[in-house]
């Protein structure tokens, strides 16, 4: 059986005159007829009794016909939900965001968009800079929201900017360069430095060796490693070391007693700064994607 003899055999239930449930449905009197029997060969009971001038359906017809009125139902619902989730308007969304950007407006960005398309289910995922470029080549993640630092080494990864950072040195109260106004890289050479970095990695895939390589010409002595914010700052503040973070990351600790961020900034006194950027890779098809692109587009990035 199939959902077109399902809508003949309601057509007819409902007309009770094969005559006018062919009309009705844009077919002969003849391919309704056979459409029926063949119906009722599968269902393996007799759904209508009739004869020339009479059609009325069985007792078995009668349950059959409630519940074909409530598949057929189900039917083009099932069709509408498949029609709008190629549009994008229902769905899933896997977004991974770099690790500490959840200190910035960041939630107010996805409650936004979730109430622009609630019907996208958004799953999230928080890392360091050089795995969320990964998930995106294995497909866990269908976007992320990154610090564009290695966007040219993936071939097939889109990006899109959405926001330059001011990089802060955060140091502990007492610290011999904790009275500056500002600092350049190069004047951090000499320091111990903490990072948010899983443990285990080799220095050369620290994204903060090759920032601080590139800007101050320097490799940094990195004493600590740790996976949260929170614990960075609060080995810093305990005097263990220092650590260099995006604005985002310290904007609620600027006026801390125990912590003291300095604005960094380069030979020509302009402020160092990081990209922020929202990638995605060429071939994920997933239309959410577009969905959150082009409500991004449309609204201006303020995180």
């Amino acid at each position: 059986m199939n959902l077109k003899q399902m809508e003949y055999f309601v057509a007819v239930a409902e007309q009770l005159n094969f005559t006018r449930a062919a009309r009705q449905c844009f077919v002969s009197q003849t391919a309704m007829t056979l459409q029926i029997q063949s119906l009722e060969e599968k269902v393996g009971v007799p759904l209508f009794v009739r004869d020339k001038h009479h059609v009325e359906l069985t007792a078995a017809g009668k349950v059959y016909l409630k519940e074909a009125r409530v598949i057929l139902i189900r039917a083009e619902e099932a069709a509408k939900l498949a029609r709008t989730a190629a549009e994008g308007v229902y769905g899933e969304l896997t977004i991974g965001f770099i690790r500490g950007y959840e200190q910035s407006r960041f939630s107010e960005t996805l409650r936004s968009f979730r109430e622009a398309y609630p019907h996208i289910s958004i799953h999230l995922v928080r890392e360091n800079m050089t795995t969320l470029y990964k998930l995106l080549e294995d497909g866990t993640c269908d976007v992320v929201f990154n610090l564009s630092q290695f966007t040219q080494s993936f071939e097939d990864l889109e990006h899109r900017f959405l926001k330059r950072y001011p990089m802060m040195a955060v140091l502990y109260p007492g610290h011999i360069l904790s009275g500056e106004n500002h600092l350049q890289y190069r004047d951090l050479a000499r320091e111990d430095f903490i990072i948010m970095q899983p443990k285990g990695r080799s220095n050369d895939e620290a994204e903060e060796v090759l920032i601080c390589y590139n800007r101050g010409g320097f490799i940094p002595n990195i004493i600590l490693r740790e996976q949260e914010v929170q614990t960075v700052l609060l080995e810093v503040s305990a005097g263990f070391g220092i650590a260099i973070l995006p604005e985002y990351a310290v904007r609620y600790y600027r006026n801390a007693r125990n912590l003291v961020i300095v604005p960094l900034v380069r030979e020509d006194g302009s402020a160092e700064q990081l990209d922020l950027e929202i990638g995605w890779k060429r071939e994920n098809k997933n239309p959410a994607i577009e969905k959150l692109l082009a409500w991004m587009k449309t609204h201006e990035y303020t995180e």
